[in-house]
C-alpha cells in the first residue's frame, strides 16, 4: 500500500524501521492485517534508481534529512513518485493526495523548492528535534504516538486513490526534480560522462549454506520462526527483514558482476562438490545454533576435506534475535571449537542484513582483479587534478562511489564503521 523513502547514509536503519512498523501497527489496526494494508520499507543499500515499490504503490512515506535532500536515489524516487501523481491528474482533473512527509532530521536541512511548494509534510517543523529526536526523547512519548497516527490516516487516505503504475523503463527517462544529479541528467539513450563504468568480466559464485530447517532445529533452540521447510528459507533477520540468507546474497553477487550463484546446502550424509571452478569465490555461511547438532562436527570435516577453496566463512548472528543474542558468548565460542581454521579463508560474523550485504560485497571486491595487476587502470592521480570538496559534494561523491562499488566489485570499501552519518573510516 505505502513505502517507506528515506536516506539510508544517515544510519538510522533502526530507528527508521521502528517508525515504519509503528506506521504500520497503526494502519493494521484500522485495516486489519491485510496484504493491501502492508507498507514496504526502502532496502538499506544505495543504488543508481528508484526501488521498484515506487513504481506501483499508492502513496509514499518520505522522511526528510539533510541526506536525503543530497542523495540521488532518493532524488529519483521522490521525482518519480511525482510524476505518477503528475500523470493522475493529467488522466482524471483531480490532484491525488499520495504523498506523506515528515520532517526526520533537522541539521542543517533545507527543503527544495519542489519540495516545499508542496503541501505534504505532517507537523512540520523545522527548528525542533525532528520525528527522530522525537522517538528517542522519553518526554515526547505522546506527541510521537500523534504524529504516527496523523501519518497512518494520510496513507488510508492517500490509498483510496490508486495512480498509474510506471515500468522501470519508464521511470528510468524521469528526470530528478532536485538533488545533484539534476543538472547532469541525460536520457538513457545519451552517453553521459557520469555513466558508471563498465562491469569486470563476470565472476562465478559459489554458496555453502551450513543451517537447519525449522523441523531439525525444534531441538536445538526456542524460537524456530526464522526457519522453514527447508535450508533455502532460513530468514535468520525475521521479523525485521523477511529476506533469506540465499536471496540476499544472490541479490549482492550480482551487484558485484557474478553472473551466477550455485547454491549448496548439504545435508548430514552429503559432500561438498570439488568441481567448482578455481576462480569461484566460494562462501559458507554458517548458523551457529547448527553445532549442537550430533551431525555438525562431521559435515565440518567433510567441508574441511574438500579440495574446494573458500574465500569466507560468515557466521551469522542476528543481533535483532534475542535468543541469539543472550547466547551469542556461547555460539561464539562453539564456532571457534570447530576445525574452521583449516579453511584458511577469511572469517566474518554477520548480525544484520546490512552487515551480512556488507560483507559479502568486500569480499567479493578482495577476490576481484585490483589495478595494479594489470587489469585496471594503475595511472597515479595528480595532485593538481584534486580540489576541494564541499560537504555536500563530498557527500554525493561517497554515494557515487557505493553505487559503483557495489556494481563492479572493485574499491573504495564500504562504511562498515561510522564516526558520523554518511562518512566512513577509510580514506577519503
Amino acid at each position: 500500500m505505502f513505502f517507506t523513502s528515506y536516506a539510508s547514509s544517515t544510519g538510522d536503519r533502526g530507528p527508521v524501521q521502528r517508525f515504519h512498523n509503528d506506521v504500520q501497527n497503526e494502519i493494521y489496526s484500522v485495516l486489519g492485517r491485510m496484504p493491501f494494508a502492508e507498507g514496504r520499507l526502502k532496502d538499506p543499500w544505495p543504488s543508481l534508481e528508484p526501488d521498484v515499490c515506487v513504481l506501483n504503490c499508492r502513496s509514499l512515506l518520505v522522511l526528510y534529512s539533510m541526506e536525503y535532500v543530497d542523495d540521488s536515489q532518493c532524488a529519483a524516487e521522490w521525482s518519480t513518485f511525482l510524476e505518477r501523481m503528475d500523470r493522475h491528474t493529467r488522466q482524471t482533473g483531480e490532484r491525488p493526495d499520495s504523498l506523506v512527509g515528515v520532517v526526520w532530521r533537522t541539521d542543517a536541512l533545507v527543503l527544495p523548492r519542489p519540495v516545499t511548494a508542496l503541501r505534504h509534510i505532517v507537523d512540520e517543523e523545522y527548528q525542533g528535534p525532528g520525528l527522530l529526536g522525537l522517538q528517542q526523547d522519553p518526554h515526547s512519548r505522546l506527541r510521537y504516538r500523534r504524529v504516527v497516527r496523523r501519518v497512518a490516516a494520510r496513507l488510508m487516505r492517500a490509498a483510496d486513490s490508486p495512480l498509474p503504475t510506471m515500468t522501470e523503463s519508464e521511470s528510468r527517462l524521469v528526470a530528478p526534480r532536485y538533488g545533484p544529479s539534476r543538472a547532469q541528467h541525460r536520457p538513457p539513450s545519451v552517453p553521459a560522462s557520469s555513466a558508471p563504468a563498465a562491469a569486470d568480466p563476470a565472476r562465478r559464485v559459489a554458496l555453502v549454506v551450513v543451517a537447519g530447517t525449522r523441523e531439525r532445529m525444534r531441538g536445538l533452540r526456542d524460537h524456530v520462526d526464522c526457519y522453514g521447510e527447508s535450508v533455502e528459507e532460513w530468514r535468520p533477520f525475521h521479523p525485521y527483514s523477511e529476506e533469506t540468507v540465499i536471496s540476499t546474497i544472490r541479490w549482492v553477487t550480482r551487484a558485484c558482476g557474478a553472473d551466477r550463484l550455485t547454491v549448496v546446502t548439504p545435508g548430514p550424509e552429503d559432500f561438498l562438490p570439488d568441481d567448482f571452478d578455481e576462480s569461484a569465490v566460494v562462501f559458507v555461511v554458517v548458523d551457529p545454533w547448527l553445532t549442537a547438532d550430533d551431525a555438525f562436527p562431521a559435515l565440518w570435516e567433510r567441508i574441511t576435506r574438500s579440495r574446494t577453496r573458500v574465500c569466507a566463512v560468515v557466521v551469522v548472528l542476528a543481533r535483532t534475535d534475542e535468543e541469539s543474542t543472550q547466547n551469542a558468548a556461547r555460539l561464539r565460542e562453539a564456532v571457534s571449537r570447530t576445525p574452521a581454521r583449516l579453511l584458511g579463508a577469511a572469517h566474518h560474523e554477520a548480525g544484520s542484513s546490512e552487515s551480512l550485504v556488507h560483507t559479502v560485497a568486500a569480499v567479493m571486491a578482495d577476490s576481484g582483479p585490483r589495478p595494479d595487476d594489470g587489469s585496471g587502470d594503475s595511472r597515479a592521480v595528480v595532485a593538481s587534478d584534486l580540489s576541494i570538496e564541499s560537504p555536500v559534494e563530498r557527500r554525493a561523491r561517497r554515494q557515487r562511489e557505493r553505487v559503483g562499488w557495489l556494481r563492479r566489485g572493485a574499491s573504495p570499501w564500504p562504511p562498515l564503521l561510522s564516526r558520523t552519518p554518511g562518512e566512513s573510516l577509510g580514506p577519503t
